[in-house]
């Protein structure tokens, strides 16, 4: 009795253990299958653009030229840097005996405080640091304190005008000489050499010369024949970009074109994030590429800039968003429309009919249920488990048949929102390594899709969740 008692017992045992054993084997065969396996990614169609840009630093071009003083003595401007002068106008006054220059300096001894529109004007120069600044180009922390510096000198330029009863009256009236402008323009008291340099003299040299603007102003006592200051006398002016050949090329076949058949780009400059438009011109140099910006207007605003970063906004897509690794090719026949037919209980035309032939020999008519993809012009694209290459199918009302050749591919994602992968097919009208912009009137994609993120691993119809 004892012993059957213990046989069973180990019959029991012996049972559990396997069932244990074998359930331990389905996991782990069903974790290393599922670990091994690719995992489907989703991804929600979203709207965006894919934008083709060229960023590069130019050189201005401008219609200037530097004034030097004709008298020896101490300089005192008339006017404000930056400001405009008129034919004629008094720029700067020369101050032969120096006497003027003490009566100026104790002037500005009694100006204790910095005025309304000093303030004004160095937060608008804080205001530009701050909004352009970036760590790469530190060197706009000194331009930023040079601005503020000839900012608040230029407050002091119109104290002769302001005093000039008082000078006259207390050194007489030819206490100093007054200079004035031979031509209109703007007006700026810095220069950096380069203002010679045009369109057919710039080579790569002068371009790469890294010259720097350099203060006019000075104290000192100044000989005659010094450059005393530089005046822009023209309004429209030009960012020259030293460009590569692809580059070149492809500013050269964009195709936004306005001003009788000129090409005009938006361009926005990274010294202040301002933006405009610009007529472009190429030109081949012996010494390389060149792309000319030619501008109307804001020439006061660089008035005392050389050299510009600017992005040159080739073209710009908008459209559907999907990742690259989403688009599948699939196998398609193209037919004439006219040959699609509905079928008895509707009147949806989705159907064709096959002309085949019995065992008899006879030819007879069957009809085929099609998924229509795309309409190209008098053709669309159709597929259909139940056609193949060479198979004729009728159009009854003209009694005409089309013979099935060969198949083209057709490009599409695998759509999900239904749980099942369904084939939609769309038109790639812009593409990167990661992305495409999908053209969202000729494509059968609609904004928040879903769609496969790895096409290759499902199939059309293949149940996903």
């Amino acid at each position: 009795m004892e012993q059957k008692r213990k046989r069973n017992l180990r019959e029991h045992v012996n049972l559990g253990v396997i069932v244990f054993l074998v359930i331990v084997i389905y996991l782990t065969a069903y974790v290393v299958t599922y670990l091994g396996k690719e995992k489907l990614a989703i991804y929600e169609v979203s709207q965006s653009n894919i934008s083709d840009s060229i960023i590069k630093k130019g050189m201005i071009l401008r219609e200037e030229s530097v004034v030097e003083t004709e008298e020896e003595g101490y300089v005192n401007y008339y006017v404000k840097d930056g400001s405009r002068v008129k034919q004629g106008g008094v720029v700067y006054t020369v101050d032969t005996t120096g006497k003027i220059q003490s009566y100026i300096s104790t002037l500005l001894n009694k100006k204790d405080s910095v005025g309304t529109e000093e303030k004004k004007q160095v937060y608008e120069d804080l205001k530009v640091f701050s909004d352009s600044f970036s760590d790469t180009n530190f060197s706009e922390v000194y331009e930023a304190k040079n601005n503020i510096d000839k900012d608040l000198i230029s407050y002091t330029d119109t104290i002769i005008a302001d005093n000039k009863e008082k000078l006259e009256k207390k050194y007489g009236a030819n206490s100093y000489i007054e200079e004035k402008a031979k031509e209109s323009g703007l007006v700026s008291f810095s220069s950096d050499g380069l203002e010679d340099i045009d369109e057919e003299s710039l080579t790569r040299i002068k371009f790469n010369s890294g010259a720097k603007m350099n203060n006019l102003r000075s104290e000192e006592k100044m000989e005659a024949g010094s450059p005393v200051y530089r005046i822009v006398t023209d309004q429209k002016w030009t960012l020259a970009l030293p460009v590569s050949k692809d580059e070149y090329k492809r500013i050269k076949k964009t195709g936004n074109q306005e001003k009788g058949g000129q090409t005009v780009l938006p361009v926005t400059f990274q010294k202040d994030n301002f933006s405009t438009k610009a007529t472009v011109e190429c030109q081949k140099k012996k010494d390389g590429y060149y792309a000319f910006l030619h501008f109307d207007n804001y020439v006061q605003r660089y008035i005392d800039q050389r050299y510009l970063t600017v992005e040159l906004l080739l073209s710009e897509t908008e459209g559907l968003k999907i990742p690259t690794s989403a688009l599948v090719k699939k196998e398609v026949y193209k037919i004439p429309s006219s040959y699609l037919t509905a079928g008895s209980n509707s009147s949806k035309k989705n159907q064709v009919n096959v002309l085949t032939k019995n065992k008899k020999g006879e030819e007879v008519l069957t009809q085929a249920k099609v998924s229509v993809y795309k309409t190209e012009g008098d053709n669309v694209l159709i597929t259909s488990e139940k056609l193949k290459t060479g198979d004729k199918i009728s159009d009854l009302e003209k009694a005409k048949t089309y013979t099935l050749k060969t198949t083209s591919q057709l490009k599409g994602v695998y759509v999900v929102n239904q749980g099942y992968a369904v084939f939609r097919a769309v038109e790639v009208i812009k593409n990167t390594e990661d992305y495409c912009i999908i053209s969202s009137e000729q494509s059968k994609l609609e904004l928040y899709d879903r769609v496969i993120l790895n096409s290759e691993t499902i199939k059309e119809n293949q149940v996903i969740y």
